[in-house]
């Protein structure tokens, strides 16, 4: 199987700082190198194979830098975006839409329990955080084709989670939450998701390279 090498851009922003409740989202693994934003443009990204973007990263420096992030995928990788986006950095990718929402059953989810990610992890146990609703998802990417792979839709059916294998030669893992390697930990399903990931981005560089 194809060893896998994650760049995550570390978006350096004030949560991640100081022992702070997310101070440990932006440190690496045996996966994943960390890099400051800022050093993407000049950075050697040949030796990964995965570009991980996460939530509060400066997407105007994205736009600069998307010309390298088309790059990136037309190699064969695999671009996985755990944000909003409001420019157009990535191929292929429509812009957020927030989720209209007028009763917190509106953050509710609908998960593809063929999803090699998601499936059996319980909708509610995403949704709902400490008994508040609206951690997992506050919008969309609206998608008009239908040769993506949706993993998890609104009730409604509009798509927080899907991949895309077409628009490039690579892979494009749209998220439209934050970083999805932060469900690891906890006592129910949602800590299925962070280690399901880290296999299926094993798999699916394996079919890049066959």
């Amino acid at each position: 199987m194809t060893a896998l090498h994650i760049l995550k851009l570390d978006p350096g922003h004030a949560f991640s700082r100081d022992g702070r409740a997310m101070s440990a989202d932006n440190r690496g693994n045996e996966y994943i190198t960390v890099l400051d934003q800022y050093a993407f443009g000049e950075a050697d990204v040949s030796h990964y194979n995965v570009l991980l973007i996460t939530d509060f990263i400066d997407q105007e420096y994205l736009y600069k830098e998307r010309a390298k992030i088309a790059d990136f995928l037309e190699a064969g990788n695999i671009v996985v975006s755990c944000t909003h986006i409001f420019r157009p950095w990535l191929p292929g990718v429509n812009l957020f839409m927030p989720k209209e929402i007028r009763r917190f059953e509106d953050y509710s989810v609908t998960i593809d329990e063929q999803s090699a990610i998601f499936g059996g992890v319980k909708q509610e146990e995403l949704t709902v955080r400490k008994g508040v609703a609206g951690f997992f998802a506050r919008g969309f990417h609206p998608v008009h084709r239908d040769d993506v792979e949706v993993h998890i839709r609104f009730t409604d059916g509009t798509p927080i989670t899907y991949v895309d294998r077409t628009t490039t030669n690579g892979t494009i893992f749209v998220h439209t939450s934050r970083d999805i390697f932060t469900y690891a930990t906890g006592n129910n399903t949602s800590k299925l998701v962070a280690p399901r990931m880290y296999d299926w981005l094993k798999r699916e560089l394996q079919k890049e390279n066959v």
